[in-house]
């Protein structure tokens, strides 16, 4: 894998990780197209390059729940990982077959799905984040463990549906992503240590991917935020589902996916 591969895969995962449009889809995508090939170290270095972004632009937040950490949002945060890490657990040692990409076009179609509900349909008004809103998100944070479906995109979905504000959801959304991504990365780092490993790219390559995915992460955080609260998620309902489309039915006419 050269340094062009690595720049695109940095800059890709960097914005899909906190755009609603799946990251690792897209990685897996692009890989099933010949862009760069499967790399548990190269993911793991970028999951740290979008973690060190998400950081830095939620470090306001962060400080606040620092300085107080015995508040509901910090409550809220644990709750809602714990249906994250067992449906992520009973997929990874249960249904590894459906983490392989094999429905990916599948993935992207509900990641339009959850966006298209969120946008369209609420059922309740100016609700706060709750234990009960905050478990239901985890539940959708963990089916996004499969390849296509968006992880940002089914938690903020998941709480404007339940009649949270979209800023304060995609506020939440980014602070859970925070553990979720460090989890991500320690559960690969350690199949990485487990097996024998080589490198895909010179060390330098990979730096650059790095960097790549921190300057695109943030870049994505910051305009995100900026957009959903005056702008509908219309364009990436259409977008994920051509995208889902397209994955699915182009295979069938020889194009290799």
């Amino acid at each position: 894998m050269d340094v062009l591969y690595c720049i695109i895969l940095g800059i890709v995962q960097g914005l899909a990780e906190f755009l609603p449009v799946s990251s690792s889809g897209h990685l897996l995508l692009l890989e099933k197209l010949g862009v760069g090939t499967p790399d548990l170290f190269f993911n793991v270095a970028l999951h740290a390059g979008t973690l060190v972004a998400v950081i830095i632009a939620m470090r306001k937040r962060i400080v606040e729940l620092v300085k107080k950490p015995f508040q509901k949002t910090t409550a809220c945060l644990l709750v809602a990982c714990v249906p994250t890490v067992v449906i992520a657990l009973l997929f990874k040692h249960f249904f590894p077959s459906l983490l392989n990409g094999e429905f990916l076009g599948f993935g992207f179609v509900l990641t339009a799905t959850f966006l298209f509900v969120g946008e369209n349909i609420k059922i309740a008004q100016n609700r706060v984040l709750s234990f009960k809103t905050s478990i239901l998100t985890g539940v959708l944070q963990g089916i996004a463990v499969l390849p296509g479906v968006s992880r940002s995109g089914a938690t903020i979905s998941c709480l404007t549906f339940l009649g949270v504000e979209k800023r304060d959801a995609a506020d939440f959304s980014f602070l859970l992503s925070i553990p979720i991504i460090l989890g991500s990365a320690t559960v690969e780092t350690a199949d990485v240590l487990r097996g024998d490993f080589v490198l895909s790219a010179p060390w330098y390559c990979i730096a650059i991917g790095v960097v790549c995915a921190f300057v695109s992460g943030l870049v994505a955080i910051k305009f995100f935020l900026k957009t959903i609260e005056n702008h509908s998620l219309k364009p990436f309902v259409i977008y994920t589902a051509l995208l889902g489309v397209a994955t699915s039915v182009l295979p069938l006419f020889g194009v290799k996916i």
